[in-house]
C-alpha cells in the first residue's frame, strides 16, 4: 500500500537521503508535502521529480508569493500556521521532521497533536526540550515515534520488550579531535572544527560533533526514549557499531552497518519490515575490520557532563543547554570566541538558569528567546 509522506527540512542532509529512498521505490511511497526554509534553489528540481507534491513550506511571504506564481496548483505556506495547515489537510500521513534546531520543536509538538501519527523525528533538539511533553504526547494521542539517529537507531533494534535494561551504551566518533590534548583543542579553527572523519553532515551538526554536543544531546534523547539514567558514552572511532544494550545476565546486543543515515531511513520507512535498498552497502569481512572502544573521559568532554545535568523533568536547564550552543556555535563561526570555548560558555549560561519544568511550548520558546537576548548582549559589550 502507497504511504502519504511529509518531509520538513527536505532541502537537509537527511531530507535529501530520504528523497533518494522514495525515488529509488516509487510505488511504496506518495511524496505530498515538503519544506525547504531558505534553500529553495533546490525546489524547482524537487517539484519536477516529484509531481504528488501538493503543498510547500517556503521560508517568508516574498517566496510565498513567487512560487505561488510559478506553481499555480501547489499551495505554498509559511510559518506556524503554515505547519499547521499541512497537518490539518493531511492528517494520516507519515512526517519526516529533519528541520535542524529550536526551528524544529514546533513541528515536532504539532505533528504529535494529532492522533495515530507516526512520525519520524531527526531533530533531536525537540526531545532535548520538549522530552516530557513529546511523551505525554505520545501516551495520549496513540502517535508512534522512531528516532532518525544511528545510535538511537541502533538502540532501539536492540531492545527486547520482555527483559529490562540494565544499561545502555551510546558510542561517538569521537570525531577528528579525540586524539588531541586539551592543549591543542584551545588551536582548533573552524574549517578544522567542519571536518568530520566518519560522517557527510551539516556545518551545524558536524561542529556539534566536534565538540560533542551532538552525543550531549543524543544523551538526553535516550533518556527520553528509552526512560532510563543508566547511560555510558563509549568512544568508538569506526562508527561500525552504533550503539548497544545491556540487560540484566551482562548480555550486550548490538547493532552493526556501514554509517550510512540511508540506513536508519530506510529501517523506519518500512518498520516492522526489513526491506533490501541498492543504496545500501553490505559490511564486507573480507576487509580487515577492526573495532575498538574506549569510556568517554568526562573531564575531557565537558559537553557529557552538562548532559547528565538535564537527565530530570526540570527541563530549563536543558532548554539553556540547546540555546546557548545555538549562539555559540555562531559567535565561533564569526570568529568571535575560540572553539574550546563554546563548551565553557554554555556551561556558564547554563549555571544561570533555575531549574524548572516548562510544560508548553510557549514557555519553551519564552527561554529559549530570553537566553538568546542574554547572550547576545552579553557579547556586545566584550
Amino acid at each position: 500500500m502507497m504511504r502519504e509522506l511529509i518531509i520538513f527540512g527536505a532541502s537537509g542532509s537527511i531530507g535529501q537521503q530520504a528523497l533518494q529512498i522514495i525515488k529509488t521505490n516509487p510505488n511504496d511511497f506518495t511524496l505530498r508535502v515538503v519544506s525547504v526554509y531558505h534553500n529553495v534553489a533546490v525546489l524547482d528540481e524537487m517539484l519536477e521529480t516529484f509531481p504528488t507534491i501538493t503543498m510547500v513550506h517556503v521560508a517568508n511571504a516574498t517566496e510565498q508569493t513567487v512560487f505561488a506564481v510559478n506553481y499555480p496548483t501547489i499551495t505554498f505556506v509559511i510559518g506556524e500556521a503554515g505547519f499547521d495547515q499541512i497537518l490539518t489537510t493531511f492528517r494520516t500521513a507519515m512526517v519526516l521532521n529533519a528541520i535542524g534546531g529550536f526551528a524544529g520543536l514546533y513541528p515536532t509538538l504539532q505533528t504529535l497533536e494529532g492522533y495515530n501519527r507516526t512520525l519520524l523525528l531527526a531533530n533531536k533538539e525537540s526531545l532535548v526540550l520538549a522530552g516530557d511533553l513529546i511523551n505525554k504526547l505520545l501516551e495520549e494521542h496513540q502517535n508512534q515515534l522512531f528516532p532518525i539517529d544511528s545510535e538511537h537507531c541502533a538502540i532501539f533494534q536492540c531492545l527486547e520488550q520482555k527483559n529490562p535494561v540494565q544499561e545502555i551504551i551510546l558510542t561517538a566518533s569521537g570525531g577528528m579531535f579525540a586524539e588531541k590534548t586539551l592543549t591543542e583543542l584551545t588551536m582548533i579553527d573552524e574549517s578544522q572544527a567542519l571536518c568530520h572523519p566518519n560522517w557527510q553532515m551539516g556545518q551545524n551538526i558536524t561542529i556539534d560533533s566536534s565538540t560533542m554536543v551532538n552525543k550531549a544531546f543524543e544523551i538526553i534523547e535516550v533518556y527520553h526514549l528509552f526512560k532510563t539514567k543508566n547511560i555510558t558514552v563509549v568512544i568508538h572511532p569506526q562508527s561500525i557499531l552504533h550503539s548497544a544494550v545491556q540487560y540484566e545476565d551482562y548480555s550486550i546486543l548490538a547493532q552493526l552497518s556501514l554509517p550510512s543515515m540511508i540506513q536508519v531511513l530506510n529501517y523506519f520507512f518500512y518498520y516492522p519490515l526489513r526491506k533490501k535498498n541498492n543504496l545500501l552497502k553490505p559490511l564486507d569481512f573480507n576487509d580487515l575490520i577492526t573495532l575498538t572502544f574506549q569510556k568517554a573521559d568526562l573531564s575531557r568532554w565537558k559537553a557529557l557532563t552538562l548532559a547528565y545535568r538535564c537527565l530530570n523533568k526540570n527541563n530549563a536547564l536543558a532548554v539553556a543547554f540547546h540555546t546557548a550552543n545555538e549562539q555559540l556555535r555562531l559567535l565561533f563561526l564569526a570568529g568571535k570566541i575560540k572553539f574550546y570555548q563554546i563548551v565553557d560558555y554554555i556551561e556558564f549560561f547554563m549555571d544561570k538558569i533555575k531549574p524548572q519544568k516548562l510544560s508548553n511550548y510557549q514557555q519553551i520558546k519564552q527561554l529559549n528567546d530570553t537566553i538568546k537576548r542574554e547572550i547576545i548582549n552579553y557579547f556586545s559589550k566584550k
